[in-house]
């Protein structure tokens, strides 16, 4: 019994926060097909056909994302 009520309540906390993304990215624009696309760095993801692969693609730091704007 536990077991379905507890399975039931999970269920429904993870539709509320599916409904809270939603509406969130509704809100903000990012519920575009082609958001990410017109959001992203084209320098940072730009190769060149024949460019060797670098052994560090990226380089960031984790300090609250503020090494990337």
């Amino acid at each position: 019994y536990l077991n379905s009520q507890f399975s039931n309540a999970y269920d429904i906390y993870l539709e509320i926060l599916h409904c809270i993304n939603y509406c969130l990215n509704k809100a903000l624009h990012h519920n575009m097909p082609n958001w990410r696309l017109l959001n992203a760095c084209p320098c940072c993801t730009y190769k060149l056909e024949d460019e060797p692969p670098l052994a560090l693609e990226w380089l960031v730091s984790i300090d609250g994302n503020n090494s990337l704007k």
